[in-house]
């Protein structure tokens, strides 16, 4: 279940590179029955990064429960990760050509998958959640996804949340 949660959340977070060169490149292959009304492909374009996140929301609902009960610390992470998110954004802009592409976009991919990164998605703040760094009572450090927002330690309440992997949890 963890891999396949992985993949979405993998492919949820870079799609949006995949959408700008698409739309960069004007990519319509529903150009004949649209005529100019282009611009439905590219609204149906940026809505999948939307529902391949509300799909990974609906895989974190099967993932196992776990509960953190006590916080030393914790600081906000929503924009640690943007600075590399935008980079997709840069980097989908300034590719020439298909096959270029297509290895550009594997390599993300790969590299995406790999990393923490992939837990990292625009579209959850979209959504009202935020990201957290949190060290529990055990001194562990984790990366905590919430919709609360958590303001420090002393004001924290036991929270029951799922486990993506040892050190990221989300609350759903």
């Amino acid at each position: 279940m963890n891999f396949i949660l992985r993949l979405f959340l993998t492919f949820s977070s870079v799609s949006f590179f995949l959408i700008v060169y698409l739309i960069q490149n004007e990519v319509n292959p529903f150009e004949t029955q649209l005529g100019n009304h282009a611009w439905v492909t590219y609204a149906v374009y940026v809505l999948i990064p939307f529902l391949l996140t509300l799909i990974s929301l609906g895989i974190c609902k099967l993932l196992a429960k776990s509960t953190i009960h006590k916080v030393v610390s914790l600081e906000t992470s929503n924009n640690d990760f943007l600075a590399n998110y935008l980079a997709f954004f840069f980097v989908a802009l300034s590719v020439k050509g298909l096959i270029t592409f297509w290895v550009v976009f594997g390599m993300t991919i790969l590299f995406t998958f790999v990393s923490r990164v992939s837990y990292f998605n625009p579209v959850f703040l979209v959504f009202r959640y935020n990201f957290y760094y949190v060290h529990t009572g055990e001194n562990v450090k984790v990366m905590l996804i919430s919709r609360k927002k958590l303001k420090s330690p002393q004001t924290f309440e036991a929270m029951s949340v799922r486990r993506i992997n040892d050190y990221t949890f989300i609350e759903i």
